[in-house]
């Protein structure tokens, strides 16, 4: 056995040890041909061909087949060699730079030098052409280098790396903290566990890097491509991500607390128990991103797009949602405690079970919105429209819904007691059962309404619109309903009727009609009411947006 064919019976043992996984796969597939050939000669055999023939073929496809693995196994130990020579190449490459930058260093004062400096431009473009040629995990060791050697400062660095092709760049788990790699490529960079807090990474492209539990707080990520990128449990506490886009990208269990994320774009991105607690969310664009579970306690979403987000369980409590859309968002259980959403849009939203106590809803749109079970105890909700929503057993005590519209929503069940409904739409809206003790309704327009078995005690109807509305076993006991638009027959079928203050039969020539819900027109037009609501006491005003007693009475 000569030496030749020794060297090569070594190498060929090597490439295996190289790439075992290659080779188990090889003599896999070549044993399942085999196999599959055997079977198919004996399934030609049993339709009665001849014998001779199959065993020419089977002993003429046996070498063919070993010829090709022989082939396979070839080009694979081939490709390893060149792997083996490339990196024998970039560790020359990587020594010889290393050389020449410490040459730089000592020699020519590179980290005094002027930025403009001819020792700056040759670190520079050194640098750069490097880092063009390298793989992953010698573009990290460059980096490396340079910020060790107090290179890359994150204010004014000496070898700037803008625009630098760092993709792929492996440097997990190091510390490198106030770096600067402002505009550079750094997609699919592998960046876990890094520390890189206080950093300049503006104007960045890592899009589909890997940065899981990554140290970026407070880092300036303005203007950053971070699409698909995975960031589960990063810190990013009082990071500066304006303008930023983490389309898709993973933010499970981050933390971005104080964070600016100001006009980001996190559509589709998952946020599922992330901490955005008091972050900058104005104007952001969170399209069908998920949020359940996520604390987005006092976070700014002024204007923000939040339509079709899943945010089941997520707490909301003190946060700015002004102008927001919200339509076909999912909030059930959500925390929305005292929360501003005001003119906000949550047309087909699921609120079910979700706790709007003290929030600010003053001209929200809500229509077809289900609260199923909501609480919504001192909310403020004036000119809110609520028009065909489901409000089963949701609870309203005291809330301000003066010159509402619940034009046929469901409020069955629901607790409205001493709800401020002061001109409020109600047409043909069901209040089976509903509890609206001591309510102001005064003014609201309650025509084909559903007021069966609800009680109404207390409750005041000056110039309320009763035409067809359904009293039957309704308790109206001690009701005002003083120049009210109601019918004797009407009040018949209620329940109870004590201490009634009942309209002249003169008052009836001049109430208008209502009109069913089912034919075209305009709202039937109430008497505009001439009183003042009596005075809030300061521990039932609303601690988000305190109001006058004529703005809780008008809900202007």
């Amino acid at each position: 056995m000569n030496d030749s064919f020794k060297t090569n019976i070594v190498q060929f043992y090597r490439s295996i040890r190289v790439s075992p996984r290659r080779t188990v796969a090889a003599l896999l597939v070549v044993l399942v041909i085999i196999i599959a050939t055997i079977l198919a000669f004996q399934f030609i055999l049993s339709r009665n061909s001849s014998l001779a023939l199959i065993n020419m073929l089977g002993l003429m496809l046996i070498p063919v087949l070993l010829i090709g693995a022989a082939l396979w196994l070839t080009v694979t130990w081939r490709r390893t060699q060149l792997d083996i020579a490339r990196l024998g190449d970039e560790r020359v490459m990587v020594e010889s730079y290393l050389d020449r930058m410490t040459d730089l260093l000592l020699n020519h004062n590179l980290r005094q030098a002027a930025a403009d400096s001819e020792t700056t431009r040759v670190a520079r473009a050194h640098s750069l052409t490097i880092l063009r040629n390298l793989n992953g995990e010698g573009r990290g060791q460059i980096v490396r280098f340079l910020y060790e050697s107090a290179l890359l400062k994150a204010g004014e660095p000496i070898v700037d790396l803008q625009a630098a092709e760092l993709g792929g760049m492996e440097i997990a788990g190091i510390p490198m903290p106030g770096i600067n790699l402002r505009n550079a490529d750094l997609r699919l960079a592998r960046l876990a566990e890094v520390v890189m807090p206080a950093s300049d990474l503006r104007e960045s492209n890592l899009d589909s890097a890997d940065l899981t539990r990554a140290d970026l707080s407070e880092t300036y990520l303005r203007g950053a491509t971070l699409s698909n990128a995975g960031l589960s449990e990063a810190n990013l506490r009082g990071a500066i991500l304006t303008r930023a886009d983490l389309v898709a990208a993973d933010l499970r269990q981050a933390d971005l607390s104080d964070a600016n994320l100001s006009k980001a774009d996190l559509s589709g991105a998952d946020l599922t128990g992330a901490i955005l607690k008091n972050a900058k969310l104005n104007g952001a664009i969170l399209i069908g991103a998920i949020l359940d579970g996520a604390n987005l306690s006092l976070a700014n979403l002024g204007k923000a797009n939040l339509s079709e987000v899943n945010a089941t369980d997520a707490n909301l409590s003190g946060a700015n949602l002004a102008g927001a859309t919200l339509i076909g968002a999912k909030l059930n259980n959500a925390q929305l405690g005292g929360a501003i959403i005001s003119e906000a849009d949550l047309t087909d939203a699921e609120l079910s079970d979700a706790n709007l106590n003290l929030a600010n809803l003053r001209g929200a749109t809500m229509n077809r919105a289900i609260l199923i079970g909501a609480s919504l105890t001192d909310a403020i909700m004036g000119r809110v429209s609520l028009s065909g929503a489901d409000l089963t057993g949701c609870n309203l005590s005291r809330a301000n819904l003066s010159i509402a519209n619940l034009s046929r929503a469901i409020l069955n069940r629901g607790v409205l007691e001493e709800a401020g409904l002061s001109g409020a739409d109600l047409r043909a809206a069901q209040l089976r059962g509903a509890n609206l003790r001591g309510a102001i309704l005064r003014g609201a327009i309650l025509g084909d309404s559903d007021l069966s078995r609800a009680d109404l005690s207390r409750a005041n109807l000056r110039w309320a619109n009763l035409n067809n509305a359904n009293l039957t076993g309704a308790d109206l006991t001690d009701v005002d309903l003083t120049d009210a638009e109601v019918t004797t027959q009407a009040l018949s079928k209620a329940r109870s009727v004590t201490k009634v203050d009942r309209p002249s039969a003169s008052h009836f020539a001049s109430a208008p009609d209502v009109i069913p819900p089912t034919q075209p027109g305009s709202l039937p037009v109430s008497r505009p009411p001439k009183y003042k609501q009596p005075a809030i006491s300061p521990n039932d005003q609303p601690a988000v947006e305190p109001i006058t007693e004529s703005a809780s009475e008008t809900g202007t």
